[in-house]
């Protein structure tokens, strides 16, 4: 009897085992399976159905050229930056690529150097003792970036397509030209890259980056946000 229990338990678990290796094998093969993914159209046809299952954009040993816009929190308190540039990426692999950054800065007054401008120029007009604004900013940066993608994943584009998006982090070093001259700098940080098809790509970015200015009372450390969106051309 015990012998009985101990082989229908043992046929028991190798049925079992070989089902769960069928399913397994089906839902590998769910991306290929085109029979599968027509039965399941008919069974509904008013529901589209869509089984990915790799990735949908081949990014090995490619070239991504990019444009982008950007803005700057932090820093000098008394400038506002945005930057708009472009980028160079080659693609090793979908998880690394190597490329350089370059970007020329556009400088206005915040609000709070605003305020002391304008201070200023009521304390000259009234014979005062009066302070400017005492600040440097970036004129141009160009940066050597390093990228990589370790989480990926696929979105429905309102039923009419599906996108494939990864998620990043970079590290890169360089130089800003500044007012006051050259400068080394760094960055570090993380993004979002959809690559919409095989050709087309569109990035957000988020990323700290730091160097050294100079100004009236000497140089002093700069830490920055620096906030990016940009399109880019697969070749």
């Amino acid at each position: 009897m015990k012998s009985l229990i101990a082989l229908l338990s043992l046929l028991v678990f190798t049925s079992t085992a070989f089902a769960a290796d069928d399913v397994l094998g089906d839902l590998d093969s769910l991306g290929g399976n085109k029979d599968l993914v027509r039965k399941a159209r008919d069974l509904d046809p008013n529901n589209k159905v869509r089984i990915v299952q790799n990735r949908l954009v081949d990014r090995n040993m490619r070239l991504e050229l990019g444009l982008n816009y950007g803005t700057v929190a932090g820093g000098d308190p008394y400038v506002s930056t945005d930057n708009v540039g472009g980028r160079i990426d080659f693609h090793f692999t979908p998880r690394f690529s190597m490329g350089v950054m370059y970007y020329q800065s556009s400088n206005d007054l915040s609000s709070e150097g605003q305020r002391v401008y304008n201070n200023a120029v009521a304390a000259q007009s009234s014979g005062k003792e009066y302070n400017y604004p005492d600040s440097d900013y970036a004129k141009e940066t160009t940066m050597g970036v390093i990228n990589f993608y370790p989480l990926y994943g696929k979105l429905n584009m309102f039923n009419t397509g599906i996108a494939q998006f990864d998620v990043y982090l970079l590290g890169g070093y360089g130089q800003v030209q500044l007012r006051s001259g050259a400068a080394d700098t760094y960055t570090m940080g993380g993004g979002v890259g959809m690559w919409i098809n095989q050709h087309f790509s569109a990035r957000l970015e988020a990323r700290y980056q730091a160097y050294e200015d100079t100004i009236a009372s000497g140089t002093r450390p700069l830490d920055l946000t620096v906030l990016t969106a940009g399109i880019g051309f697969l070749l």
